[in-house]
């Protein structure tokens, strides 16, 4: 999968976007310079004429009219001097090489085309800046400065700003798209491990990820995709098991129902017959529906069902109440069953879907284990952790079956033909998921012990030890 297109690719509008940014910024700091150049060389060619102009008052104030010509005449013939013109009070030019015009007293501007210097040249524009003053007779002394310099300065400062303008917009465009072509590439791999895995459904392609100490916000993408593949990974998985399952587990009773049908009908007519065999069918029916209705709670619970209803929840005191409903039964199984809850634990949960998992634990123990048996129950406070512990002394479960039991329908080999169907602790271990909580099963040396650490609450404001504090022991 390429990420560049012709004209419209990331690449292409980060170049125009990257040009007209640069030229924008160039261009502004070019017209800043512009004005810091032009504005001290028109204030130095003022200050220069005034500065003329003053010499040349005080000349024509300290000598008779035609010697102040003179000198002043001398003076303008220099070099470096100015072009001037002098006016007598009735406008009549005196001396002087300004072109014949009327020129107000002050500063102004003149622009004029200068012949040409060769037969081949065409006319020139010239411009001069002018200073005129009136002398005490009513004379009009004009002494004017070419702008040629500045024009020059000018001329050589706009091609020196395109010179450098280009070579800086060549530079920035060369770093700038070799670092956005070198960004695309990494974002490409990541767009091709996405592809391949859509289109040839490839789950195990993963996209790379640099060193931690390089990482950055492609990396950071790169690792969220990978998360989403691994979960998409472990649903897919958990998708193909399940079907597996329930195609192998409820082939079974599914079949003892033909099997029970068909054993009616062989025979004679017979009305207690078929009531027999429709009452086995309602019970294989209702174990089948049980099923189901226990992996749709799972789904839904992996699926992030129920997470508004969770409210602060006494852990303690929903273990007291599980205890209490399941002693009876413990009692007349032989089983003993005991609680140890020091004092109120509180966890973010929902009341039924805790008493569903504590349940699970407490019917498993129960069914799986012998006569004689003892089940404990503890809540702990463990940090920013409420533990909860159920432990049996019963036979236990070997290493590599103990690795399993949260499984959908998985079951150990010895307890294959007891009831059940396998999906309890898978229930269970959702239940804890749901609730943000860690699930294991550990060897009780010997018996079996589920643990299950819930992240912490504080104590709800006016509680106290719930009414089952203190270790409960059977009645």
């Amino acid at each position: 999968m390429q990420v560049r297109l012709p004209l419209r690719s990331t690449r292409a509008r980060v170049a125009a976007f990257m040009s007209l940014l640069f030229l924008a910024a160039f261009g502004v700091s070019g017209l800043a310079t512009w004005l810091a150049l032009t504005a001290p060389v028109d204030e130095s060619s003022q200050a220069r004429l005034l500065r003329e102009v003053g010499l040349a008052t005080t000349i024509y104030a300290t000598h008779k009219a035609p010697e102040a010509v003179r000198l002043i005449s001398e003076r303008e013939r220099r070099p470096t001097g100015y072009n001037f013109r002098i006016t007598d009070r009735e406008g009549r030019r005196v001396a002087g090489d300004l072109p014949e015009q009327a020129y107000a007293e002050g500063f102004t501007t003149l622009r004029f085309q200068a012949p040409a210097t060769t037969p081949t040249s065409d006319d020139d524009v010239v411009r001069i800046r002018v200073l005129t003053a009136k002398m005490a007779d009513g004379a009009l002394l004009s002494i004017g400065e070419d702008l040629e310099r500045s024009r020059q300065l000018q001329a050589s400062f706009l091609r020196t700003f395109i010179l450098t303008s280009g070579a800086a917009l060549f530079i920035a465009l060369a770093v700038g798209l070799s670092y956005v072509t070198r960004i695309l590439r990494r974002i490409e791999v990541i767009a091709a491990t996405a592809d391949a895995v859509s289109s040839s459904g490839e789950m195990g392609l993963r996209a790379p990820v640099r060193p931690p100490e390089r990482r950055d916000d492609i990396d950071q993408l790169a690792m969220a995709m990978n998360r989403m593949l691994d979960e998409i990974q472990r649903l897919v998985i958990s998708v193909r098991q399940v079907s597996d399952d329930v195609a192998h587990d409820l082939r079974t009773p599914l079949a003892h129902l033909r099997q029970r049908v068909e054993v009616a009908l062989a025979g004679p007519p017979d009305a207690d017959a078929y009531r027999e065999a429709l009452e086995g069918a309602v019970e294989k029916i209702d174990s089948v529906l049980t099923t189901f209705e226990a992996l749709l709670r799972i789904g839904q619970l992996e699926a992030g069902a129920n997470l508004a209803t969770f409210q602060p929840l006494d852990l303690s005191e929903t273990a007291r109440q599980v205890v209490e409903a399941y002693r009876p039964s413990a009692e007349d199984a032989d089983h003993a069953l005991e609680l140890h809850a020091s004092r109120s634990e509180w966890i973010a949960g929902e009341k039924s879907l805790v008493t569903q998992m504590l349940a699970n634990f407490v019917e498993n123990a129960l069914i799986h284990t012998p006569g004689g048996s003892t089940l404990d129950i503890r809540v702990e406070h463990l940090g920013k952790s409420v533990r909860l512990v159920v432990e049996d002394d019963g036979p236990g479960v070997g290493d590599e079956d103990r690795a399993q039991i949260f499984r959908r329908f998985y079951r150990v080999e010895r307890s294959r033909t007891t009831p059940g169907s396998g999906l309890g602790l898978s229930l269970a271990s959702a239940v804890a998921h749901a609730h943000g909580a860690e699930i294991r099963a550990e060897d009780a040396g010997p018996g079996l012990r589920i643990v299950v650490d819930f992240p912490a609450l504080p104590a709800a404001p006016g509680t106290g030890p719930g009414p089952g504090s203190g270790p409960t022991s059977p009645r």
